[in-house]
């Protein structure tokens, strides 16, 4: 240890010792220990103590961080009242820049500053404050570095990127925290009319599109934003954005007449693949769109797998193709047959056809195109003639099919 700071040491100690309380008083709140009190005209407020009479000079001496409210007030107490409290103010510096408000106690003894709206959150911030105001070459900085409260995290969302989210379903947002005190917003761009409910019991937004939304389906990104009920709308603060195809309602919503819902779908239905030929299918719309390069070429209606035997959603190819081919399982003919599981399990094709005989239907026959628009298939993607013999000559071996 260096003569000259073992030399301050011995100046402070002798300092103490004149005055038995002032000692006591130190020992009780160590050179800048910090406490919470209630402060009568402000609130309760982070106390921070100022041994400014200590004849120690030298680098600028840092009190112990700490968190804050955004509301919070600091206290400052001085061990010696200062004289000049106005020229004292203007020379307290803070950063990052905040308008203050300053109100002194105790004849000049105790200082309680208070932001002018709220301290921003989720900021550090220091407050500086001088030692010496009438003699600059002897001044001693005291700095107070705070952070404030965070801004609520988005810890979960049902939504991924790419996600089809259809009217009436909920997209749900969770938080880390409770946000009575902020206030979130949702903003989807393309602009969508969305319903937007906050569950203050489970820490969660509760998004909804709005029936006026059907007119703006297809690819949309959402931003969470959040402020502080006490801030302007200009502080609002993006959380976390998410991405998300809008798609068309359940297809008991949809026009009756399929050439209504297809001009529907051909609007709304964004390709996912922009690179050769591939197959869409949409289970909740009982839609199937061709794409090429990217560019719509035709969408016809489906019937897809009933509801205690799903059409498999996810990536796919075309993996074989038969003319007419006979299904073992359930040993009927399915014209234009095209599988898109490695397992031949299940494929597109045309409605069945029963041979002579066959216990459901004796005397043979084709399956009516009644069922074309409804979730009813043991889980393959069914089309009427005209369309499947159109998808089995389009489509190739290797085409990609997702499903959804």
């Amino acid at each position: 240890m260096s003569k000259k700071i073992q030399k301050y040491k011995q100046i402070f100690k002798n300092e103490l010792k004149k005055n038995l309380r002032a000692f006591e008083l130190h020992k009780k709140l160590a050179f800048f220990s910090m406490m919470v009190v209630p402060i009568t005209s402000f609130g309760a407020g982070m106390t921070i103590y100022i041994d400014n009479t200590s004849e120690i000079l030298g680098e600028p001496i840092f009190a112990t961080d700490t968190v804050v409210n955004l509301d919070e007030n600091i206290v400052v107490n001085f061990s010696d009242p200062i004289k000049d409290t106005e020229k004292y103010e203007k020379a307290i510096s803070v950063y990052p820049y905040t308008d203050m408000q300053f109100f002194w106690g105790n004849n000049g003894g105790r200082l309680t500053i208070v932001p002018q709206s709220i301290w921003d959150p989720s900021t550090k911030y220091s407050l500086i404050f001088p030692y010496n105001i009438y003699d600059n070459n002897d001044q001693l900085s005291t700095i107070f570095s705070f952070e404030t409260i965070a801004y609520p995290e988005i810890v979960e969302t049902n939504v991924d990127d790419q996600k089809y989210i259809s009217k009436g379903k909920e997209i749900i947002i969770r938080f880390n925290q409770a946000v009575d005190s902020f206030d979130i917003h949702a903003v989807a761009r393309p602009a969508i009319v969305t319903k937007q409910v906050y569950d203050s019991k489970k820490r969660e937004l509760r998004i909804t599109f709005e029936e006026e939304s059907h007119s703006e389906m297809g690819f949309h990104t959402l931003t969470i934003f959040a402020k502080h009920i006490r801030q302007n709308d200009s502080h609002f603060f993006p959380l976390k954005a998410v991405s998300f195809n809008a798609i068309l309602p359940q297809s008991d919503l949809w026009p009756k007449k399929h050439q209504e819902r297809a001009e529907i779908a051909r609007k709304s239905t964004t390709p996912q693949i922009i690179e050769g030929k591939y197959i869409d299918v949409n289970l909740e719309d009982q839609i199937t769109t061709l794409f090429e390069n990217g560019k719509f070429v035709v969408n016809f209606i489906s019937s897809t797998g009933a509801v205690d035997t799903p059409t498999p959603t996810g990536q796919f190819q075309i993996y074989n193709k038969h003319p007419y081919a006979l299904s073992n399982m359930f040993q009927v003919y399915l014209p234009f047959w095209m599988a898109f599981t490695p397992d031949g399990k299940y494929g597109f094709h045309d409605l069945v056809v029963w041979p002579e005989g066959h216990e459901k239907m004796p005397s043979g026959g084709k399956e009516s195109d009644v069922n074309i628009g409804r979730a009813v298939s043991p889980g393959c993607v069914r089309h009427d003639a005209e369309n499947s013999q159109f998808l089995y000559e389009w489509a190739e071996i290797g085409t990609p099919v997702i499903i959804y």
